[in-house]
């Protein structure tokens, strides 16, 4: 039997600052909304749009991995573990924050940001800070998944803590993408970054959310052209 709910775009946190445009997919800063406390390991789905030169001082994380996905722009990192560097348009970064890290990111002052920031419970708290950037621009293929990040490695992706996944995927109009079955004690969240989406009878639009509760291979077609993220974590 098919469990599928949908989140709309419309529903999702808003939050402007002038030099700081957020949507939320879960509750975070002064949004808040008891039903929607993330999904399973997944905790946060931030789309910031950062304005030139503008971004966040140094602040603390922990027990948290942070992965980046810069759509627009460059972003320019610094850290306490001494890392340091600019992730620009197609490319990830990856930040577990273990027992603790603090770190800045900014714009570059020449054009805003936009990015997608994502974080993910890891599987054990603590530990030593880690910190990776990768740019997937040559593994990008149309109608195919390209694994961003997981919980081993695989596939050229980004290792986290968490037996968790993120695909990504551009889709031609008219073109049909399987979602893969999860794994039991797993579920799928599939998040419209821009285009029109059917899976089943369901039409998804720009930043769209579908949770998927069951374990099935579903059909995934772009209505027209389509980029998607697809998230498999555990419940």
């Amino acid at each position: 039997m098919s469990r599928m709910f949908v989140h709309r775009a419309s529903e999702r946190g808003v939050a402007e600052h002038g030099w700081l445009h957020s949507r939320f997919s879960f509750s975070f800063a002064e949004y808040y909304n008891p039903a929607r406390m993330g999904f399973g390991a997944l905790r946060v789905i931030n789309d910031d749009v950062i304005e030139a030169g503008q971004g966040f001082g140094t602040h603390p994380h922990r027990n948290m991995e942070i992965v980046s996905i810069v759509t627009q722009g460059a972003l320019k990192h610094r850290d306490s573990a001494g890392n340091a560097g600019v992730i620009r348009a197609g490319e990830i970064q990856y930040m577990s924050a273990g027992a603790g890290i603090y770190h800045s990111e900014f714009a570059s002052e020449t054009e805003k940001t936009a990015l997608f920031q994502i974080w993910i419970y890891p599987s054990e708290e603590g530990g030593k800070p880690r910190y990776e950037q990768r740019d997937f621009n040559a593994f990008y293929h149309p109608n195919r998944w390209t694994l961003l990040v997981s919980g081993d490695g695989r596939e050229n992706s980004i290792r986290i803590k968490q037996d968790a996944a993120i695909h990504v995927s551009d889709i031609e109009g008219g073109r049909t993408l399987a979602l893969p079955a999860v794994a039991p004690g797993h579920a799928r969240l599939l998040f419209v970054i821009e285009g029109e989406v059917t899976v089943e009878e369901l039409r998804l639009g720009a930043r769209d959310e579908l949770q998927i509760m069951d374990d099935n291979v579903h059909d995934l077609t772009a209505v027209r052209e389509a980029k998607v993220l697809l998230f498999n974590v555990p419940l």
